[in-house]
């Protein structure tokens, strides 16, 4: 592997892929819709909702009590690869549908997808949607209600360099993991593999996050998702003590597209580039090294 790389906290059995990222896949497969009821603020024709906060933070003991039976284990074969034959990840119910939210490199590509809920319970899985350039992924089971615990999605802007969080997984196969750390930074900015394509306002953590945590989620000490876990930075492929998550004001935006359209346009201007460095400032004679330079024109772009 690559000395230094991100390493997806996904897949246990996948065939990393290295880059600037090591990235580890994993697929997902269909199913019927359930019957619907309402639970944790989520109805009939109501997806993706952002929940209030609840009025005090919970211990570890209780989120993970509050929490386990939302995520799931995802397990993914892809058949004719020679290089990726599948691997497990994680994931957690979104809502009383049937739907689940992964990462879309967990999914991607696979034949055949299994989801194991806590008490054991398998199903197939059909992949709704997913989105590569965010690294977000939907599958769906048809389960009836009892074993749909979806999850509250917090607001990820309301973080605090930090605060405490959670990471429930599947960490080398292990299920229903859960580690804790803090909030490390925000704001960063990582590829995603196999597009130009780069994930802003990511969330940074010392949580924990390994091999098959990909697609799990990051929980607040309220009980809300504020991100879903999906790379490490790693120079040996486990966890060194820099996790990365896509924060939920993100999720909350694709996913709902996803469930409705199966994919998300984004926009684009179509152009790279770099920042004006003091050398390259003296280069080119300009007064202050300020601003952006355009080197290429992709054809066919909105530029």
């Amino acid at each position: 592997m690559a000395k230094s790389g991100f390493v997806v906290g996904g897949i246990v059995g996948a065939t990393a892929i290295i880059l600037l990222f090591t990235f580890i896949l994993i697929p997902s497969q269909e199913i019927g819709t359930p019957d619907l009821i309402t639970s944790n603020g989520h109805d009939a024709t109501t997806l993706g909702d952002v929940l209030s906060s609840s009025k005090s933070n919970l211990t570890l003991v209780e989120l993970f009590e509050k929490s386990e039976e939302s995520v799931v284990k995802i397990k993914v074969e892809r058949i004719g690869s020679a290089t990726d034959t599948g691997g497990v990840g994680s994931g957690f119910v979104y809502d009383n549908l049937g739907h689940i939210i992964t990462n879309a490199h967990v999914v991607d590509g696979a034949n055949k997808t299994t989801v194991t809920f806590l008490d054991g319970s398998q199903y197939s899985a059909e992949i709704i949607g997913e989105d590569r350039f965010t690294d977000i992924a939907v599958i769906k089971v048809s389960e009836k209600p009892r074993l749909l615990h979806p999850l509250q999605i917090g607001d990820s802007s309301l973080l605090q360099v930090g605060e405490q969080v959670a990471a429930i997984g599947n960490p080398f196969g292990l299920s229903g993991s859960m580690t804790s750390g803090i909030v490390s930074q925000m704001g960063r900015l990582i590829a995603t593999p196999d597009t130009a394509f780069s994930i802003p306002d990511v969330i940074q953590t010392d949580a924990a996050i390994n091999p098959g945590n990909s697609g799990g989620p990051l929980l607040n000490m309220k009980g809300q998702v504020i991100g879903i876990n999906t790379a490490i930075l790693s120079g040996t492929g486990e966890f060194a003590g820099v996790g990365f998550a896509i924060p939920s004001n993100t999720v909350s935006k694709i996913v709902p597209v996803l469930i409705e359209d199966g994919k998300y346009h984004h926009p684009w201007i179509g152009i790279t580039g770099q920042d004006i460095d003091p050398d390259l400032a003296q280069a080119l004679q300009l007064k202050q090294a300020k601003g952006f330079m355009i080197i290429t024109v992709v054809d066919g772009s909105p530029a």
